[in-house]
């Protein structure tokens, strides 16, 4: 689950050959995953890599939620279905969901939901 988690937040294998030296990372494939059960420091120093911006833009919450769509990010609860706007899409049999809320001004705010548990409903 730990390779598939970050293959969502954009990560790579590190090393695809099972008769390599294991990288301690779920990230890898090995013979051995014992070790490999959790990511390492290479998988945190991506994600850094991928998500730390350090350009002068701001948040999505400050801008665009903030100042076009006269809506403060604290004005959403993301933990309430009913503000994740429409679903647009359904994959991996229901387990995940992608949906849309129309901000207006040609703004859009995307969801994207991983279902835990037995069903996915919504």
């Amino acid at each position: 689950m730990c390779q598939e988690i970050g293959h969502t937040f954009g990560l790579d294998h590190q090393d695809e050959n099972f008769n390599n030296t294991n990288l301690n990372t779920c990230m890898d494939y090995t013979s051995d995953p014992s070790a490999n059960q959790h990511p390492n420091q290479h998988d945190y120093d991506e994600l850094a890599a991928i998500y730390n911006h350090l350009d002068s833009l701001t948040t999505l919450a400050s801008s665009v939620l903030g100042n076009k769509a006269g809506i403060g990010a604290k004005d959403i609860d993301t933990e309430n279905p009913s503000e994740w706007g429409k679903s647009v899409r359904t994959f991996n049999n229901g387990r995940s969901s992608l949906f849309e809320r129309d901000l207006g001004k040609g703004d859009k705010l995307f969801t994207f939901v991983i279902w835990a548990g037995e069903s996915a409903s919504h």
